[in-house]
């Protein structure tokens, strides 16, 4: 047991050690391609609850369009945490 614990923490240093040293960065026009598409997710989901605020709770299609704007909102999450790993270099 000893020696199973051992080697995971030796794997994860090494793991850490090698993910610090090689620094990977896209180009800059991916970079703001990137970047304008989560400005698109985002506007589509700020649609999706202009809907949401004309039309009752209950509706049917209210849940459909609170169903897309989770999945925008997540999305767009997603590639903002790949434009900070990547692109965001401050």
């Amino acid at each position: 047991m000893k020696t199973l614990l051992l080697a995971s923490f030796i794997m994860t240093g090494t793991t850490a050690a090698y993910a610090g040293n090689h620094s990977v960065s896209f180009p800059k026009s991916d970079c703001n391609e990137m970047f304008m598409g989560v400005v698109e997710l985002l506007e589509e989901a700020d649609k999706e609850w202009a809907f949401l605020q004309d039309n009752p709770k209950d509706s049917s299609d209210a849940v459909e369009h609170a169903q897309k704007i989770q999945w925008l909102v997540g999305l767009a999450a997603d590639y903002t945490t790949i434009y900070k790993a990547f692109c965001d270099k401050s």
